[in-house]
């Protein structure tokens, strides 16, 4: 085994998640494929082992426990693709689409899923705001975000991808608890119930990062108007 992926294997055993220890060859081939491709295009600021293994990789596969009963998935902000890529790797029964709106980072994505063979994943380029008025609106069970906005901002962007009865899972730092109680009315206009906030922390022998994950499941449909445009969303939020 390489030194990363003893580094990968160590800190998924430091949090909880040996699971997927069998995926460390498909990580170590994503990060050296991240890593190089960084040294032309700006893709992530997360460049050492450790580091990508916590924030990029373990912070990622703490979505799976709650696709297990999901078709799909739809990550916004996809950036480089994380969560999507990890979450694709490790649930490859599970239909997993990014979507940025830089082109440079959804080509990256793409070219990465194709070269190693993930069929389960494709990046679209494009804004999500846009996107959710055309043909992928109401067609995902799951839709995430990782630092994309503020909760009632995202929830107009995002539940209107969700199919009626999908979950929308917010991945935020430590003040998850209060950007839901803010977003609480947004969320509910656009169709949505906050159903559970899960508190996590992700640690390695120097590290701890403090994270959590909202959790909205979509009731009811959204209206029609939703989501506005960014301009309008900024200027007067839900």
């Amino acid at each position: 085994m390489s030194f990363f992926t003893d580094t990968l294997k160590e800190i998924f055993h430091k949090n909880n998640l040996d699971a997927f220890a069998d995926k460390s060859e498909q990580l170590e081939d994503l990060f050296n494929e991240l890593t190089e491709t960084n040294k032309i295009f700006n893709l992530t600021s997360v460049t050492d082992p450790e580091g990508v293994c916590l924030l990029h990789f373990c912070d990622s596969l703490t979505l799976c426990k709650y696709l297990t009963e999901a078709e799909n998935l739809l990550d916004i902000g996809c950036g480089a693709g994380f969560p999507s890529l990890p979450v694709a790797l490790a649930m490859p029964e599970l239909t997993v689409t990014g979507l940025d709106s830089t082109g440079k980072k959804t080509d990256f994505a793409n070219a990465f899923a194709k070269k190693y063979g993930v069929s389960n994943f494709n990046a679209v380029n494009g804004r999500a705001e846009e996107l959710a008025k055309g043909k992928l609106r109401g067609t995902f069970n799951a839709v995430t975000a990782r630092a994309v906005s503020k909760l009632n901002l995202l929830a107009e962007i995002a539940l209107p991808f969700l199919k009626e009865g999908g979950i929308l899972l917010s991945m935020k730092g430590p003040t998850g608890s209060k950007e839901a109680e803010e977003a609480a009315d947004a969320i509910n206009i656009c169709g949505g119930r906050t159903e559970n906030i899960v508190n996590l922390t992700l640690r390695t022998e120097k590290t701890e990062v403090k994270r959590s994950i909202i959790i909205v499941r979509k009731e009811r449909p959204t209206p029609e108007k939703y989501p506005r445009s960014y301009p309008k969303m900024l200027k007067n939020p839900l």
